[in-house]
């Protein structure tokens, strides 16, 4: 996954204004088309599956960025762009601010996983707000794009090792750390040969309520259920997804109800799907 071959400095533009929400779309489309891969392409093609895209729910997350992307028929490669609209535009973000920072991907259909890669890793790049204000603060596409590759590790290049480890982070009460839960599944999914699933899981207070030794601890069915996140990780890539775990729990407003481990894995073969 070689991120420069996928950004390439004439797919980034800066802007001072942007008309609405289809203009961006528009532009986006023009852009992507400057990349030798999409030379089979229309721009009115790659509009309607960003267009489409959108309608599931906007692109637009907070701290003015979009992550707009679809997935082409016949595409050989990835496409990264970046567009950055200086005024800012409407675009239906979440928190209902202007964006000014279009990070667009055009993805071929048949490498969903790789899809999910990499919109993980932008995701997590963009999270920080300094890589945010450095990419404002960029006056031209060759330092947007330097800036840019700088701060996403390319995973692909890193020595790969025989060596794993399991990772498992368990959290309860699933209502008040879903916003914790969703942004583990993020990091997770941005990891480079990462495999991992979710179990849903009771809480052991719900078998010994019904043991009468116990029964005086609770007074009512306990509710509460876990969600078991089991990730298996190579070993070089824990330590920097054990930090971001860290953080995430760490951001939370009470510890108690997130708790997560690392061990060693002996013996492992095959693989799983997302």
């Amino acid at each position: 996954m070689i991120l420069e071959n996928m950004l390439l400095e004439n797919c980034i533009v800066i802007k001072d204004h942007a008309a609405d929400k289809k203009d961006v779309l528009q532009l986006l489309s023009e852009l992507a088309l400057q990349h030798p891969a999409m030379k089979n392409f229309q721009a009115e093609e790659v509009y309607k599956a960003l267009e489409a895209r959108e309608k599931l729910g906007s692109t637009g997350f907070s701290k003015q960025i979009a992550i707009p992307h679809c997935a082409l028929e016949n595409l050989a490669e990835f496409v990264l762009g970046i567009l950055i609209v200086k005024d800012g535009v409407d675009f239906a973000s979440l928190d209902q601010k202007p964006t000014k920072i279009f990070v667009f991907i055009i993805a071929p259909a048949s490498q969903k996983t790789q899809h999910l890669r990499i919109l993980s890793m932008i995701s997590n790049y963009l999270r920080d707000q300094d890589n945010i204000n450095k990419l404002l603060l960029a006056s031209t596409p060759q330092a947007i794009r330097t800036s840019f590759l700088r701060h996403t590790i390319d995973k692909e290049e890193l020595p790969k090792q025989d060596a794993y480890q399991l990772v498992q982070v368990i959290v309860q009460d699933e209502d008040k750390y879903e916003e914790s839960f969703e942004e583990i599944l993020d990091v997770l999914t941005g990891v480079e040969d990462c495999n991992f699933f979710v179990v849903e899981a009771d809480n052991a207070s719900k078998y010994l309520y019904k043991m009468p030794l116990f029964s005086m601890f609770w007074h009512e069915t306990p509710s509460n259920r876990n969600r078991v996140i089991t990730a298996i990780l190579r070993k070089s890539y824990v330590h920097d997804t054990v930090k971001q775990i860290n953080q995430i729990i760490e951001q939370s407003q009470n510890r108690s109800g997130i708790l997560f481990f690392v061990q060693d894995i002996y013996y492992l073969s095959g693989s799983l799907n997302i």
